[in-house]
């Protein structure tokens, strides 16, 4: 069009040159055709101008076409999104959905050791070491439907000389929290009573749990678990097939080792945090913490047959104070067994540790133990070194622990993931060094 009207304005332009050229005495006409030739130039210049506007707007509409196509792609893609899962990270691993309806938190634990022990009653063999994994974990927890149904699967990958390799079930229960803080769990866990024992591994101030606890904390059982917990106290019952030498970890109903169980404990905080409670280490600037705790365990045997049913009445008492930097824990256990014969055993622990940077502790326990059976009580020291590279996430440990007196059979049976042997009644002299690394993911 801009062409045409070009083309118009300059024939126009010619004629008017040539009229003036055969009657230059005509100005009127002169001037007449130079007022249409501005009349043409003007109504050039608004055409130019409403073209270039018209280009303008379909491009504009084109571009939000191009928006529109990209907003509508997007709350496609969000729409997809929020029908399935978020995933993420939040102190582990996790999967959700949107209103958090239903979670699932995946934690996973690698302890890698090198043991070395050295005892002189045996026989040839006075030196024995190695590495392994001495624990290898999974855990699986969260809620369903809602926040109130929770769950906790969690197994591992046993490094026993009689179960290597295989996964074992651990903990398995499913839970509803209750109003006025309230909560009741039913399933396979830990059985309550001491609280060395029920914190997890990786947890723990020294590179493995002690002998006492190990040997008296009781194992895991089956059964139900009404709870209370608020911000000065917690405690719960349980009735459960029973723990330790007749304990109910992954049996069926059927099995005839435990008549009735109940298991109870009682905790008070007198200062600090309850989340700091989950760890027998206090780092720089945490809380001061201050806990009180004690539990007791009662069962009674069931074989169904004429041998003497055994009987099992355990309780224990322990203190936990955490000041920011270091930490103190005590602990004092009590079991009786009755059957045929009956014995009385006790088993103590006292343990501390001290940061002297903001990642190097050193640590130190003692642990004593009669079975009311050997020659000897159990006397070990351990004396060692935690390097927190990531707190509890990443960690490296060592330590050494001495026997000062023979180490009975009764306090390494089940297991030596402790890195301890079975000594002869007399020896006396054991050593043992531990080195670990810890991952937690």
């Amino acid at each position: 069009m801009r062409t045409v009207m070009i083309a118009s304005l300059s024939a126009a332009m010619l004629s008017g040159a040539a009229i003036a050229q055969t009657n230059a005495d005509s100005s009127a006409e002169v001037q007449a055709l130079r007022t249409r030739v501005s009349q043409l130039e003007s109504k050039l210049a608004q055409i130019e101008e409403r073209d270039a506007q018209w280009l303008t707007e379909a491009r504009a509409e084109q571009i939000r076409d191009l928006v529109g196509d990209v907003l509508a792609d997007a709350d496609a893609r969000t729409s997809l999104q929020s029908s399935g899962m978020t995933a993420g990270w939040d102190k582990g691993f996790f999967l959700a959905s949107p209103d958090a309806s239903f979670r699932l938190n995946i934690v996973g634990l690698i302890q890698f050791r090198y043991i070395f022990n050295h005892q002189d009653g045996s026989g040839i063999d006075t030196s024995r070491g190695g590495f392994e994994n001495s624990r290898t974990r999974l855990t699986f927890s969260g809620n369903v439907f809602d926040k109130t149904w929770i769950y906790r699967v969690q197994g591992q990958f046993s490094s026993a000389e009689d179960a290597r390799g295989q996964f074992e079930l651990l903990d398995c229960w499913g839970g509803k929290v209750l109003g006025d803080n309230w909560a009741i769990l039913a399933g396979q866990f830990k059985v309550p009573v001491v609280h060395e024992w029920a914190l997890a591994p990786q947890n723990q101030l020294v590179l493995e749990q002690s002998l006492v606890s190990n040997r008296l904390g009781a194992g895991y059982t089956q059964g139900v678990v009404p709870a209370f917990h608020n911000d000065f106290l917690k405690f719960l019952v349980s009735y459960n097939d029973g723990a330790g030498e007749t304990g109910g970890q992954n049996q069926p109903w059927s099995f005839e080792d435990t008549e009735y169980a109940f298991t109870g404990r009682v905790e008070g905080k007198l200062a600090g945090d309850w989340a700091a409670y989950d760890f027998l280490t206090s780092f720089r600037g945490d809380p001061f913490t201050f806990v009180l705790g004690g539990g007791a365990h009662y069962q009674s045997g069931e074989y169904g047959t004429d041998l003497p049913e055994l009987e099992l009445f355990q309780w224990s008492a322990d203190a936990t104070a955490l000041f920011g930097g270091w930490n103190l824990y005590g602990s004092f256990i009590g079991r009786h067994l009755s059957n045929a014969v009956s014995a009385d055993i006790y088993g103590a622990t006292v343990q501390g540790g001290f940061f002297l940077t903001d990642k190097w502790e050193l640590y130190g326990r003692y642990e004593w133990g009669d079975d009311d059976s050997s020659a000897a009580d159990l006397s070990i020291l351990t004396i060692g070194t935690n390097y927190y590279f990531a707190k509890e996430g990443v960690k490296l440990s060592g330590d050494f622990g001495y026997g000062f007196n023979a180490v009975a059979p009764y306090w390494v049976e089940g297991g030596n993931i402790t890195g301890w042997r079975a000594d002869d009644n007399g020896d006396d002299g054991q050593w043992v060094v531990r080195t670990q690394l810890q991952l937690v993911f």
